[in-house]
């Protein structure tokens, strides 16, 4: 059984300080080019943007002691880094306490941060999991199909284990009917609102179950998870979750 200890969310109201760095322009057209052209689609100005390691580093500051290693780390994004050439999920686990084995999750679109959850439902023995869930709002280039796009850079991380305020049931994705979410995501956020939703539950020490769910218009992920809060005290106090607003 997984556990839901504390949380942190934050908007990120600034591009990422790499975009400001006077090769990264070049670099970064020359790459969005190469990756495009096989598809007949054209970049973009490479202007702006977030990168999923500053992100998810200052995330990982907001919620996780430097006296608690956390064991499994898993990354889940659906738009494209900025900093597309490093191993993100390997550099998040050499920030983080613990160096912990590390995953990255894309290409499922809303369905990307349940998986990260259901892969830390997987390793039932580690003692910490933190699950990140991240979008940025740059996308350079037309995508060729539709697609949901963030209105902000934003970021949500569960700190997760064997104990906690709330049971995490086991995810469900499908393709079947939608189940009806009780939290409701957070305008502007396809891919982190509903995380950012959950992380909101913990400043209510009530005890209730809440359903989250999420659809993926695109793919036709159907997904969802209840989490049942125990009316405990978060651990180290306060109400359990961090927000920061603003560039990190």
């Amino acid at each position: 059984m997984l556990w839901l200890a504390r949380a942190a969310r934050r908007v990120f109201d600034e591009p990422a300080a790499r975009t400001a760095h006077p090769e990264h322009a070049p670099h970064f057209a020359n790459y969005l080019a190469d990756l495009l052209e096989p598809y007949g689609v054209s970049p973009h100005p490479p202007a702006g943007g977030q990168s999923y390691g500053e992100m998810g580093a200052a995330l990982i500051a907001d919620l996780v002691r430097p006296d608690e290693p956390v064991d499994l780390l898993v990354l889940a994004f659906a738009v494209p880094d900025v900093r597309p050439g490093r191993a993100t999920a390997t550099y998040l686990s050499h920030v983080c306490p613990g160096q912990p084995l590390a995953f990255a999750v894309c290409d499922q679109g809303v369905a990307a941060g349940f998986t990260a959850l259901r892969i830390a439902q997987s390793y039932p023995e580690h003692r910490r999991s933190l699950v990140i869930v991240v979008e940025q709002a740059a996308l350079h280039y037309d995508p060729p199909a539709p697609a949901p796009l963030p209105a902000r850079h934003a970021g949500v991380a569960l700190l997760c284990g064997d104990s906690g305020v709330a049971r995490i049931s086991p995810v469900t994705i499908g393709r079947g009917e939608p189940v009806e979410s009780t939290v409701d995501a957070v305008p502007g956020q396809p891919y982190t609102g509903v995380w950012w939703a959950l992380a909101g539950e913990l400043a209510d020490r009530t005890p209730r179950r809440v359903v989250v769910a999420a659809r993926d218009p695109v793919l036709g992920y159907a997904c969802s998870s209840t989490v049942d809060f125990e009316g405990l005290e978060p651990d180290g106090g306060g109400a359990g979750v961090r927000v920061g607003l603003g560039a990190a």
